[in-house]
């Protein structure tokens, strides 16, 4: 057979399909074409260049964002629903944030040298925000009320829950609109804490959610817990994974459920998906999660058997329950 180098070209197409979909986002194109809008209404409504729009929309059509009929432009069902702003379930703006959280480029010089000093950091007081919306667009929400319903069938219990960096809270906020009684606990660092604390007090929850500030390396994070949820911490655990996983065991009651959300891999032999949005990550610092044998042992040793492997939007998990 012989070897063409076709797909290298595709990745060049592909690149520029993305380019031309965070460009049309940052102009909000898709805002203005939820109806059928012939190029002369779009521009009375934006005032962009003519020409150079009407090339431009040619080229969102030819990628299948928006539909053309005889002379009107209009979003296709799918960017309506996501990409305009009118939409309640509009995601540009995570798109956008994505695209600049795991974008490499020039990445090659910390390759080079890794002496360099990363600029750009990753800001969990955004991503917070980000997510909180996010998280219900992409079913992860509607996932975790599923699966909370299947483990606890008291609604009126009081049931006690901790949320490790828990960002927006928003999993919190769902547990306590499930279980009106229970009392749930959001662990963040000081840094993001006050968008934690703002967003359960937009739900008016601020007396059944409790925000607590530190580091879960090293502080103190309560006991006595129904669930501990640990969503997306394992990149940051820095203590040896046992003894963290034992800590987290020791403040679950007997019987008590761990919901762990994450990424795990064995002998680096990562996902493309994964490495492709956390190369940048990796290659400025970021510690990757444990193996997924070291956390098999770790849990085993911390008597947290495994109940459920589970799916949560676009993630995958296990439910862990102390005591075998």
């Amino acid at each position: 057979m012989e070897l063409k180098p076709n797909i290298y070209y595709k990745t060049i197409l592909q690149y520029r399909e993305a380019e031309l979909l965070f460009e049309a986002l940052k102009l909000d194109i898709f805002s203005y074409l939820d109806e059928p809008t012939t190029l002369e209404e779009f521009l009375k409504s934006t005032n962009y260049d003519k020409e150079n729009t009407k090339y431009f929309l040619s080229a969102l059509l030819s990628c299948g964002y928006i539909e053309k009929n005889n002379l009107t432009y209009c979003n296709t069902k799918c960017s309506k629903l996501y990409l305009s702003k009118n939409s309640s379930k509009y995601i540009g703006k995570a798109i956008l944030f994505r695209e600049k959280l795991g974008s490499i480029s020039n990445i090659g010089d910390k390759v080079k040298d890794n002496s360099l000093v990363q600029h750009d950091k990753l800001d969990f007081l955004e991503l917070a925000e980000i997510v909180h919306d996010e998280m219900y667009v992409t079913g992860r929400v509607d996932d975790f009320n599923r699966e909370i319903k299947q483990l606890f069938s008291d609604k009126y219990r009081n049931y006690k829950v901790l949320d490790l960096g828990g960002g927006s809270g928003v999993l919190s906020i769902e547990f306590i609109r499930n279980f009106p009684n229970s009392t749930a606990y959001v662990f963040e660092t000081p840094e993001v804490a006050c968008i934690s604390k703002k967003i359960i007090e937009k739900n008016d929850m601020q007396d059944r959610i409790f925000v607590l500030e530190g580091d879960f390396n090293v502080d103190v994070i309560g006991d006595g817990y129904d669930l501990i949820i640990a969503s997306g911490i394992f990149n940051f655990v820095n203590m040896d994974i046992t003894k963290f996983i034992c800590k987290l065991s020791d403040a679950l009651v007997l019987n008590g459920y761990l919901l762990i959300i994450g990424s795990f891999f064995e002998n680096e032999e990562y996902h493309k998906e994964h490495m492709l949005n956390w190369l940048k990550g990796y290659i400025n610092g970021m510690k990757p999660a444990p193996k997924k044998s070291e956390l098999k042992q770790s849990m085993q040793k911390a008597n947290l058997s495994l109940k459920k492997r589970i799916k949560v939007g676009l993630f995958e998990g296990e439910l862990r329950r102390k005591g075998w």
